[in-house]
């Protein structure tokens, strides 16, 4: 495939030593490589290609960004109405009083376009880490996931959850939507 020179390349899905050193050399010889990886989030994909076993340098030296990717279900737009969460979800969900101000929560009440569930559709929630010298550093000394975690949080990676609470906020989903899908990432984002 590399010797047809191309600029961009895909790689389905990064599963174990050998396609991980394949798409890190395509990417350390000037191409531009795009793959698929399963991981929680985007901060553990570091660590996740250390655990196939791509030494740390090579992990520093070729990734440029990793997005995690979530989908959410979207409030049905035919039977969509204004409500409010329960306190309890807008605790847990960390909420300042500038975004409640804003806020347009939204759900559905079920209808025949949604088959009565109050959804049709989804949407994605992402989570980008763009790699900079501190993380590259970090990945290099193998600092867990943590680290690089809050490394990426003072530097503006916004997380899934944080996405999604903004995407509640707006009325696209509702926030008992979003706390299912990120349940597990309440804890890891410090709320």
């Amino acid at each position: 495939m590399l010797r047809q020179a191309p600029n961009i390349i895909l790689v389905g899905e990064i599963r174990d030593k050998e396609t991980a050193e394949i798409a890190v050399q395509a990417s350390l010889t000037g191409h531009l490589v795009f793959s698929t990886l399963h991981t929680n989030d985007a901060p553990s994909a570091i660590t996740r290609l250390g655990d196939i076993g791509v030494p740390p340098f090579l992990i520093a030296s070729s990734v440029i960004a990793i997005m995690a990717q979530r989908l959410v279900r979207l409030v049905c737009p035919k039977c969509k109405e204004p409500y409010a969460p329960p306190e309890s979800e807008i605790v847990s969900a960390g909420y300042t009083s500038e975004q409640l101000k804003t806020a347009t929560f939204m759900r559905g009440k079920g209808c025949k376009n949604c088959n009565g569930t109050g959804y049709r559709g989804r949407k994605g929630i992402f989570e980008m880490l763009a790699m900079n010298a501190k993380m590259r550093e970090m990945t290099f000394s193998r600092e867990p996931t943590q680290s690089i975690r809050k490394m990426a949080r003072a530097t503006g990676m916004r997380t899934l959850l944080e996405d999604g609470i903004i995407k509640a906020l707006r009325g696209i989903t509702t926030l008992e939507e979003v706390m299912s899908t990120c349940h597990h990432e309440s804890q890891l984002a410090g709320h």
